[in-house]
């Protein structure tokens, strides 16, 4: 008898059906991974298997007894536990109070000293050097999805279900999860498993299950599968190049980064990018990189010089650094990023409402055409821009994003982890989008903590460690073991 089991779940959100009758087992000490393009269904599965979502047909069971439908709270006290991509913190509670929200420690009096030191027993375990005690609210991004799996892997949890838990990690931080996965297998738990990104599916799933438009297409056995049978499965179609061949030669220095400080975040960060080219920024989480391009833009106080174009820049905010052709994607598009009750329209011409102004009126006809023609450029796929931001899948905010900071038509492009939590397919079209820049005479930066996209898509990788540069590599000599010993060495 499977650990879990899900059979024939359906369900329909306004007519369209996102899930139609799928079926999924885990077994106890297994790691179940379950793939598929954004908008496969995987979400709406996971929201009903944790309780969060009535399905419309179907039904789930533990151990041969049904689970409650509709009652998260209930799910999780029979010990199915969800780590969900979205964080679910509070960021005015510390990490320990975090951890045991709902199932605090002691009534009616809060045992606060048993909980901090559970808190900190697993915290310690996953590694990172979070203090329980610590806000939530002043955590990296990648600290706070770490609290989020601290707080799955406190209580009598049978399944566990992790829903992009690498999204926000990189490095070391990825390795000690996968270190605490295969504890927890160990340990006799089903963990079912969702990620885009492959070498984790691979080092970790027992078994794999592809989801696309709401079916399941394929259950196999992890051995023996390889990427481009899964990419098939998971598309419909054939990507037979995953980075692009580009084949651009570099023209002028667009962007020139000497002796940048601003400690203690980052001290003496000095880079260039020439326009059709693109350098990437590797490091661990916590190295300095996203804060380094924030000082760039002006968005952090810093001292240093930065040239644009051949010419001296220095920028009071963001805006100032658009107005000069220096636009910043960020990597937190939730949270930083998209509006998300915003039609998508006016997403994308937020960075630009001035080009649209006529005598001091916003001429709504010369709005729509800029949106309509920066959705096509970057392909935006939604049923209509007037559709909240929202409603769009990962893959297609991203895209919004970066169409928002093309219409100021910009000479220096800076992407932050440009395709965190999008799926495959759309990935490539990312790629495809920034070759194409590129060879426009765009300048490109890409601060990525994805491994194979930075070497597959740099043409040069400038490596930091603890807020400053240990090195720089070229495309030939940017191997994985080499970009790694330099995000590990301590700056000369």
């Amino acid at each position: 008898m499977p650990l879990l089991a899900a059979t024939g779940l359906t369900k329909s959100y306004g007519g369209v059906r996102v899930l139609d009758g799928v079926d999924v087992t885990v077994e106890r000490g297994e790691v179940h991974a379950l793939v598929g393009e954004n908008g496969a269904g995987k979400s709406t599965l996971i929201k009903i298997l944790g309780g969060a979502v009535r399905p419309d047909a179907g039904r789930v069971t533990l151990n041969g007894a049904p689970l409650p439908v509709g009652d998260p709270l209930d799910v999780r006290r029979r010990g199915v536990s969800v780590v969900y991509q979205e964080f679910t913190l509070v960021p005015g509670l510390s990490v320990a109070d975090n951890v045991f929200l709902g199932r605090e420690r002691g009534r009616p009096f809060l045992r606060r000293a048993d909980m901090t030191r559970e808190a900190q027993a697993v915290l310690d375990e996953l590694g990172g050097g979070i203090e329980a005690s610590a806000l939530v609210g002043q955590l990296s991004v990648a600290h706070q999805q770490m609290v989020e799996i601290a707080r799955a892997l406190v209580g009598e949890a049978t399944v566990l279900i992790f829903d992009e838990p690498s999204a926000s990690l990189s490095g070391r931080e990825v390795d000690r999860l996968m270190a605490a996965i295969h504890r927890l297998r160990a340990r006799g738990l089903g963990i079912i498993y969702i990620s885009h990104r492959f070498e984790e599916v691979f080092a970790l799933a027992d078994r794999v299950t592809v989801l696309r438009d709401g079916r399941r297409v394929e259950t196999r056995p992890a051995a023996g599968l390889d990427r481009r049978q899964l990419i098939h499965w998971m598309v419909g179609r054939d990507v037979s190049e995953e980075f692009p061949v580009r084949q651009i030669a570099p023209g002028r220095t667009m962007l020139e980064v000497r002796g940048l400080s601003a400690p203690p975040r980052f001290h003496d960060v000095s880079l260039s990018v020439r326009a059709g080219e693109i350098v990437g920024i590797a490091g661990l989480v916590g190295a300095g990189r996203s804060s380094a391009a924030l000082a760039m833009l002006g968005a952090l106080r810093s001292h240093g010089a930065i040239a644009i174009d051949g010419l001296p820049a220095r920028f009071r905010s963001p805006a100032d650094a658009i107005r000069h052709g220096v636009v910043y994607v960020t990597e937190d598009r939730k949270g930083r990023g998209i509006l998300p009750l915003m039609p998508a329209s006016q997403n994308l011409t937020l960075a630009s409402l001035d080009r649209y102004q006529r005598r001091g009126w916003l001429s709504a006809t010369a709005e729509a055409y800029a949106a309509a023609d920066a959705a096509r450029q970057c392909d935006v796929r939604a049923a209509s821009l007037d559709q909240p931001a929202a409603t769009l899948s990962g893959g297609n905010q991203q895209k919004l994003l970066l169409g928002r900071f093309l219409l100021t038509k910009p000479s220096v492009l800076i992407l932050d982890e440009p395709t965190r939590g999008v799926d495959v397919g759309a990935r490539a079209e990312i790629y495809a989008l920034m070759n194409r820049l590129c060879g426009d005479g765009l300048a490109i930066v890409m601060i990525s903590s994805d491994l194979p996209e930075l070497l597959g898509m740099s043409d040069r990788v400038v490596v930091m460690r603890e807020g400053r540069v240990t090195g720089e590599l070229d495309r030939a000599s940017a191997t994985p073991e080499a970009v790694m010993a330099l995000a590990t060495r301590s700056a000369a």
